[in-house]
């Protein structure tokens, strides 16, 4: 399943990192996210992805975004799994 415009936007300058985590309070299995950039130019990068599993079994899911520049980026996430 696929998401889009997920979360609440922020603002990442030039070369800051930004760390999301979320979750579908569910086991979808592999799940990964990107940066569904707003502003035109900006250039941004998943650099790091992760998950765990909690005492109910459902699965929160880590993404850590990165601004490579050369400009501000308003961003969330899009993103979905491997099915």
């Amino acid at each position: 399943m696929s998401f889009n415009n997920f979360l609440t936007p922020v603002w990442l300058g030039p070369g800051g990192t930004h760390y999301w985590w979320y979750t579908f309070f569910d086991n979808r299995g592999a799940q990964y996210a990107s940066a569904d950039v707003k502003t035109p130019g900006a250039q941004m990068m998943a650099i790091e992805q992760g998950e765990q599993m909690e005492t109910d079994g459902h699965i929160t899911y880590f993404v850590t975004i990165k601004n490579n520049g050369p400009q501000w980026c308003w961003y969330n996430l899009h993103g979905g799994g491997l099915s």
